[in-house]
């Protein structure tokens, strides 16, 4: 979700809701001796508000996962999750009358701010990795087709490494000797096998060495040095063709980062929403 001008709407109508809700937290304060606590019926109200708030900001991973759910459109309810979710952070706050209480209690707040603290985190993310990932990974694809594009990469290139050295890429396969005397195409067919194929394999190939650009580089230009002129272009090819797959390793590696996160702020926003109902639950009966 990148912060745009769509989300003046939701900035302004939530700091207009805090600010009335901060006016509110004042005057109670000023008309009491001592501020307003969980119990007394301004702080039910902020409690009320802010479990609202947080019942709203949750039910965005319902709307994912249940289809009957799928009410409105997506960036809508994403827009109303980052912002009514900060909402709910000054209305617990005035509930609780800045006092953390209890064990639940403390808990209860503890898991609010880290939910708060992750979701910022990411939505952070989110305004930065898709820029970096534009310009150091131009060569993208949908993060679930990466497979098949290395696939499709790979073939690409042992078709032209095969049109190029003709019988000698065959002979390479079926042959565990060389044939004596130097063979440009042998040359070139090695390479392909030994370094190049396994690199755009699908797959974790960060460690390989072609994954280092500056020693890819290198090891293109010795090829390249050691090839007639009419197949240097060939090998610049082949080069592309690494520096695509490196682009589509780095673009899984920003992509893991972005979802990544997620792997914290889901866990902890639906501990939240049960805390929260628990300290409900033990409000009323306790």
């Amino acid at each position: 979700m990148i912060l745009d001008r769509t989300h003046f709407y939701w900035a302004a109508t939530t700091s207009f809701l805090a600010l009335v809700a901060t006016a509110l937290y004042w005057l109670a304060v000023s008309h009491s001796p001592t501020p307003p606590t969980g119990g007394s019926w301004q702080g039910m109200m902020f409690g009320v508000a802010g479990t609202a708030c947080m019942i709203y900001a949750g039910l965005l991973a319902g709307r994912k996962t249940v289809p009957k759910w799928q009410i409105g459109r997506a960036q809508t309810w994403l827009k109303g999750h980052i912002w009514v979710g900060l909402l709910s952070v000054p209305l617990i706050l005035f509930h609780c009358g800045f006092k953390w209480g209890g064990l639940l209690e403390q808990a209860l707040l503890w898991t609010l701010i880290t939910v708060i603290l992750s979701g910022v985190f990411g939505l952070a993310l989110q305004q930065v990795l898709p820029r970096l990932l534009s310009t150091t990974a131009p060569a993208q694809a949908i993060a679930p087709q990466v497979d098949v594009a290395c696939q499709k990469l790979r073939r690409a290139t042992e078709i032209t490494v095969q049109r190029t050295c003709g019988p000698a890429f065959m002979d390479y396969l079926t042959t565990s000797q060389p044939t004596a005397g130097f063979s440009a195409e042998r040359e070139l067919t090695a390479f392909y096998w030994e370094h190049l194929a396994g690199f755009l394999d699908p797959g974790d190939n960060r460690r390989h060495v072609l994954a280092n650009p500056t020693l890819a580089a290198a090891r293109f230009a010795r090829l390249k040095d050691s090839v007639p002129e009419q197949m240097r272009d060939v090998v610049d090819e082949l080069h592309l063709a690494c520096d695509e797959r490196r682009q589509l390793l780095v673009q899984t590696r920003i992509q893991g980062w972005l979802q990544g996160w997620l792997c914290i702020h889901v866990p902890l926003s639906v501990t939240l929403l049960v805390l929260g109902l628990l300290h409900v639950v033990m409000s009323v009966y306790y």
